[in-house]
């Protein structure tokens, strides 16, 4: 087992997510302004076909990662044999994968989509370069699942950056020294693709060959696929469950609501960064300790998460308002800030499911969670239509809190955390929760009490983490003996003021 601090790895998949959304905020600018609206419109919708046909991994990377794990320490032979398989399944399905998307995408951009005739030669262009970033993708997905198993977070998240920022920068170069065309652009984009796979797949050579192409075994591939559809099953229904009532609300208010609504579900999915990169941080620990070492991990793992994740959602509730009046005005955040401040609530809980969710699996009952998932979709559905019916954009955003709060506690149930577990970890956060969703009432719009009542919240939050839960409190004694050596390292240094 990985004797690398939990903590530190967190960390590392913190890194990542930040960056990428650092560099997105330079280069987006740059892109939109030198490629103009209706190439970069083509553009994203490149992403957003890659990401649907993402399901076509078929939950491979994840159940590497989960057999590999339990491989740390095995002979190299043994984890070849599972390396190569899940390369060799996701190099074929990406090819499957790249012909759909090819034939799919070539009819939505002539077809369906409304592309300017001028750009008509240049998505055609293109096309074959889109077509193959999909099996780099899956390919990538595999050799990150190795590292990751051996809980080499920080090489992983260096790769995943040298990726992106090749992917991001290399293409706005071209554009602004080249030429604007999306046959100068998605080409940049996939060969900078192809080059950084290339790296990472050397690297996992080095670290995990020899590796012969004979070690490809059918069973093993059959493992991997039992383990990997149930993961699919998630992965194609959270989507559904997460974008249902934007699709609702426009059917039943209109498109104008789903601005409203849109705008603060899209930051508050930003928070699950967090939840997140500790997901990703424990799954392969969890997938090679033992049922009770694992449980008493994620119980340890719920309560920090509880209590750290609450000390960002609840200062949010109450700064939601004054937010959306300085960034896009007063009448926009008079219908968006109540919608932001119930769902900040539900995103609180479903982060602390992903902790379950990641113990479930890392177990090896990925069946249990897509079980859960399929039984969710029409009792939420029924839900979401009542309320959205009801109450506008509120009830949608109380119906999808309502949903993420029964899914984790269902995840509870499923993972078998006992019941003393679960209260201690939420009872005090959900109830610092509420208290500020209360407060906010109260506070409105007024930008000096909302920051000063956000800052004691987020001081009741961290109170309430020093004094309930013990890996905070030695956290922050760790932190504060850390700086007084610091301080005292200096003082030492420095030496004694010369008397006059």
């Amino acid at each position: 087992m990985s004797t690398t601090p939990l903590r530190r790895n967190f960390v590392f998949n913190l890194i990542y997510p930040m960056m990428r959304l650092a560099v997105a905020i330079v280069t987006v600018p740059i892109y939109v302004h030198h490629v103009g609206d209706a190439r970069y419109g083509v553009i994203s919708i490149v992403w957003i076909l890659l990401g649907y046909f993402g399901f076509l991994d078929l939950g491979l990377s994840r159940a590497s990662t989960n057999a590999l794990s339990k491989l740390r320490d095995a002979p190299q032979p043994d984890r070849a044999r599972v390396l190569l398989t899940t390369l060799t399944l996701n190099f074929c399905f990406g090819l499957v994968g790249t012909a759909l998307l090819y034939f799919v995408g070539g009819y939505l951009f002539e077809y369906v989509l409304s592309v300017p005739d001028a750009l008509k030669p240049e998505v055609a262009g293109a096309l074959p370069w889109i077509a193959c970033l999909f099996p780099m993708a899956l390919v990538s997905g595999a050799a990150m699942g190795a590292l990751e198993s051996r809980e080499r977070f920080l090489t992983a998240n260096l790769f995943q950056m040298f990726s992106m920022i090749l992917s991001q920068v290399a293409p706005v170069i071209m554009a602004v020294f080249v030429s604007p065309s999306l046959e100068v652009v998605i080409p940049t984009v996939a060969i900078a693709q192809g080059l950084s796979i290339v790296v990472q797949l050397a690297y996992v050579y080095r670290l995990e060959g020899p590796i012969s192409l004979k070690a490809f075994d059918r069973a093993e591939a059959r493992k991997l696929l039992g383990y990997g559809g149930w993961v699919t099953v998630s992965s194609v229904i959270s989507p559904l469950l997460v974008s249902a009532d934007q699709f609702l609300i426009g059917s039943l208010i209109g498109v104008a609501g789903v601005a409203h609504y849109a705008v603060p579900m899209n930051l508050v999915v930003r928070t699950q960064t967090v939840p997140g990169a500790l997901a990703r941080t424990f799954f392969p620990r969890m997938s090679v300790l033992s049922g009770e070492a694992a449980r008493e991990l994620g119980a340890r793992a719920l309560q920090s998460l509880g209590y750290g994740f609450a000390a960002i959602c609840a200062p949010a509730i109450v700064i939601s308002p004054v937010f959306f009046r300085y960034w896009i005005g007063y009448d926009f955040a008079q219908i968006a800030a109540p919608v932001a401040q119930i769902l900040f609530i539900g995103a609180w809980i479903n982060g602390l499911a992903f902790v379950s969710f990641t113990l479930i699996q890392g177990q090896g009952r990925p069946d249990l969670t897509g079980k859960l998932h399929f039984a969710e979709i029409l009792p939420f559905l029924g839900i979401l239509w009542l309320l959205t019916s009801t109450l506008g954009l509120n009830g949608a955003a109380i119906a999808w809190s309502l949903r993420t709060a029964v899914d984790a506690f269902a995840m509870f149930w499923a993972a078998g955390m006992s019941r003393r577990v679960i209260i201690a970890a939420i009872a005090r956060p959900a109830a610092l929760l509420f208290a500020s969703e209360a407060v906010a009432q109260f506070v409105g719009m007024n930008l000096i009490l909302a920051l000063a009542v956000a800052a004691l919240v987020g001081l009741a939050a961290a109170w309430m983490a020093y004094i309930y839960c013990d890996d905070w409190r030695w956290f922050a004694i760790g932190q504060l003996r850390r700086a007084r050596a610091l301080v005292e390292a200096r003082i030492g240094r420095t030496g004694p003021a010369p008397s006059p």
